[in-house]
């Protein structure tokens, strides 16, 4: 743990060992109510998240404590429905022809995040229709919470940028601030993955001795970071923290340690991702479908 500490202005700590994720995860002392904005720069960063991941006055479901009954069912109801589609999608089903086509470099590449896009859409609306300018809005919501040179902030306050990228994106799904979360913000990670997947697949002898498991598990990408707030002083892992305390949990970097895939959707945590079971079968479908076709195209 690294605790960037001055008294009044800034305490966050930043997380990359697996195991201290795992364990602070796990912490109840470490939650998502995200209710004090102090010490000041802490302040600032929280209220810049949480304005970039709400809509409508509310926050999406990632941003939403454990304490919260709506949000805990909510989140195991989407998980039990991603996973009946799972087993559907795992087998490789014609619906995945497009995205085979990219992997396979049959397709243009500014394609991709709109099939993503699609594809993630329709868990929320069978009729989803994603396009350049739905996934144009999903780009400046990824880009939204980071930080930004002071001229491109006051342009996107001025233009309303992404209140209007979030408008979109919630009309598409019918105002559920899941789908919103799915098609504006978790997809990039699905993308990066299936830009692995086109590079393994285009190695003819990685292809051939690939199984759809293995080429799922090698395209599982962890978020970069995600965010906690200490409700309470204390200690962990040697490390002392105060209460306000920001931790920022740094996925992609503790991704890269051996046995560590849990931390892609953290399946050990009351936080874990409904999509735990969905993403991972998406990967093993698309890659059945390219690989079948591929195949056959060989012999």
């Amino acid at each position: 743990m690294e605790n960037h500490r001055i008294p009044g202005l800034i305490e966050v700590i930043k997380v990359s060992d697996p195991e201290e994720i795992r364990a602070l995860s796990l912490d109840p002392r470490v939650d998502r109510k995200f209710l004090a904005f102090r010490p000041l720069l802490n302040g600032l960063l929280l209220r810049k998240v949480l304005k970039a991941l709400s809509f409508g006055g509310k926050r999406f479901p990632t941003m939403r404590p454990r304490g919260d009954a709506d949000r805990a069912h909510d989140q195991d109801a989407l998980w039990e429905r991603l996973n009946e589609r799972a087993a559907t999608v795992r087998l490789g089903e014609e619906g995945l022809d497009r995205l085979a086509e990219w992997v396979k470099g049959q397709r243009a590449d500014r394609e991709l995040g709109i099939l993503v896009q699609q594809t993630v859409g329709r868990l929320f609306v069978d009729s989803y229709i994603a396009d350049a300018e739905s996934w144009a809005a999903a780009m400046t919501l990824d880009a939204a919470p980071r930080p930004k040179g002071i001229l491109t902030t006051i342009s996107w306050r001025l233009t309303r940028k992404v209140s209007r990228a979030k408008a979109l994106l919630a009309a598409k799904v019918n105002g559920d601030l899941a789908g919103v979360h799915g098609t504006g913000v978790a997809l990039h990670n699905i993308v990066k993955g299936f830009r692995e997947m086109q590079t393994l697949h285009g190695n003819i002898s990685k292809r051939l001795a690939t199984t759809a498991e293995a080429a799922a598990t090698h395209c599982l990408i962890a978020p970069a970071t995600i965010l906690r707030q200490a409700t309470s002083a204390g200690e962990i892992a040697g490390c002392p923290f105060h209460k306000n305390a920001i931790f920022v949990l740094e996925l992609s970097e503790a991704h890269k340690h051996a046995d560590s895939n849990d931390l892609v959707f953290l399946e050990q945590s009351w936080s874990r991702c409904p999509a735990e079971r969905w993403v991972p079968a998406l990967f093993e479908g698309v890659w059945r479908r390219a690989s079948t076709v591929s195949q056959e195209t060989v012999d």
